[in-house]
């Protein structure tokens, strides 16, 4: 038989506990402590005097309220009360320490019951303020990462293939039309994939199940709201012992660009197609040259004999003293004329609109242009043409070919209307302001109509008052054309009943700057 432990021996063992457990629960961060239910300590552990700045000798038989103070008594006197009717209480407090430094805790207040009484409660308190900073940086960078997710349209997901639970990012939710914490089964996030690719794409998850790696591609999407847009999905998969258990990967919004690379598609189409109809173009328009080229030399030729022949009958004809025959030649003449002049503004105006590049202006001595423009009416006009000078300079940068056209069309257009018994006068000048030479034509006719004045210069105005006029209205247009190739400009200066006044402002600045340099 065992032998029996003496008394001393049973004391001493007890004593023995005491110190082992005094010496493990000291040991412990944890506030560890036991009130009774006259709220006064009976034990406490060494961690009090971490918080508190007292021994545990000093701190037992301190009534709660004297320890925590009365604002943090307040504060936790719920749970007192709650754990003196017997309930358990588990909370968070932040408690200030002697250094002035706020802590978090997890309190945890656990009744002793005897015989149903509450005798007390034990009280655990244990500092969680690493935990709390731990939560807080971690929030942060969910926040974080939320952001730059939905700032780049970026989001994650993730499939666990043992136990077929999808989970996906609050970005990935929002591309997908749902709310953040939606979590889709796998039937369900198959269905967001538009019907034309969503085989396709279920047989690549499929095929990465069974040999891993990773894999990356656009799919067109269906979101939940019915819009279409497309994504970019990445993935790779998630090996344990040669098997896969999970599929991860991101994905992104990229309609924009889509949409932006089939915008440049469609405009690299388009530009290809102009640069085709710029070469037809360019092609039609040297074969149209070609025929202009044909016209002016089978066409304007032949009439230009015959106006000399017309011209050398008529002087003949008056040296025989033929009576009324030179009248007649005279009006043959100026039919003649008149064709020559329309045959000369249709094909002006065919090179006109077909010239892509600038003039090349020349020194024009300009009472030479005056007695060609003036040479080119018929004989029987010339003598009603009057010409002032009013400015010394005699020449002017130019293409003269073209400007004797323009000049040629006012002046014609001048004596046209004009009584037969009145002049029409050329007045040459110059400006400062800006640089350049300035001629006028002067008729004394009817005026232009206001209803003609709005579109004056366009194709197919006619510049007279008079009715049933012939022509094609190109005149002023060539007119108008021939200024703006020079930089300058026609304008209608005086217009009345008692005539007209037409003014071609010729700038000279850019040759002139060019002159200086």
């Amino acid at each position: 038989m065992p032998t029996e432990r003496p008394p001393s021996s049973i004391d001493d063992l007890r004593r023995d506990v005491d110190v082992h457990m005094r010496l493990a629960v000291d040991g412990l961060p944890s506030m560890l402590a036991y009130w009774d239910k006259d709220l006064r300590c009976r034990f406490a552990n060494k961690a009090y005097k971490t918080w508190f700045g007292l021994s545990p000798e000093k701190i037992i038989g301190i009534p709660m309220e004297e320890l925590l103070g009365p604002r943090l008594f307040a504060l936790n006197q719920p749970y007192v009360l709650g754990a003196l009717a017997g309930k358990e209480q588990i909370f968070e407090r932040v408690v200030p320490g002697p250094d002035g430094v706020q802590r978090y805790s997890l309190a945890h207040y656990i009744p002793d019951v005897a015989d149903g009484e509450v005798r007390g409660f034990a009280v655990q308190v244990t500092e969680i303020t690493y935990v709390k900073e731990i939560e807080a940086a971690l929030r942060a960078s969910e926040a974080f990462l939320d952001r730059t997710g939905r700032i780049a349209r970026v989001g994650g997901w993730e499939v666990d293939l043992r136990t077929n639970v999808v989970t996906w990012s609050d970005q990935t939710c929002r591309i997908f039309g749902m709310p953040p914490g939606y979590h889709p089964t796998r039937e369900e996030a198959r269905q967001f994939i538009a019907p034309e690719e969503r085989d396709r794409w279920m047989t690549k998850a499929t095929e990465s199940e069974k040999q891993g790696g990773t894999w990356t591609g656009e799919m067109p999407v269906i979101t939940a709201q019915g819009k279409r847009i497309w994504v970019r999905a990445t993935g790779e998969v998630v090996m344990e012992d040669g098997r896969a258990v999970k599929l991860m990967g991101a994905i992104q919004d990229i309609t924009q660009e889509v949409l932006s690379r089939k915008e440049l598609a469609r405009e690299h189409a388009l530009r290809l197609q102009l640069e085709q109809q710029t070469t037809e173009l360019n092609a039609l328009l040297v074969e149209r040259s070609d025929m202009l080229d044909v016209l002016a030399h089978e066409v304007r030729q032949p009439l230009n004999n015959a106006s000399a022949a017309l011209q050398s009958a008529a002087q003949a004809l008056a040296g025989a003293g033929v009576p009324g025959a030179s009248h007649r030649l005279e009006r043959a003449q100026g039919v003649m004329n008149q064709v020559m002049a329309n045959v000369d503004n249709t094909l002006a105006v065919a090179a006109l609109l077909a010239r892509s590049g600038p003039i090349s202006p020349e020194d024009t001595d300009i009472d030479t242009l005056i007695a060609v423009v003036e040479a080119d009416m018929p004989a029987s006009e010339r003598a009603r043409v009057v010409i002032q000078r009013l400015t010394s300079t005699r020449t002017a940068a130019m293409d003269m070919s073209l400007m004797r056209l323009a000049l040629r069309n006012l002046l014609a257009n001048a004596l046209k209307f004009s009584p037969t018994d009145r002049p029409v006068t050329i007045r040459i000048s110059d400006s400062d302001a800006p640089l350049a030479l300035v001629i006028e034509v002067a008729d004394s006719g009817p005026g232009i109509p206001d209803k003609v004045l709005s579109r004056l210069f366009e194709r197919g105005a006619h510049g007279g008052g008079l009715q049933n006029q012939s022509g094609h209205g190109l005149g002023l247009y060539i007119v108008r054309r021939v200024m703006e190739l020079h930089g300058g400009q026609v304008e209608l200066t005086c217009n009345s009943t008692r005539g007209a006044t037409m003014r071609l402002t010729i700038s000279q600045a850019a040759v002139n700057g060019a002159r200086n340099t």
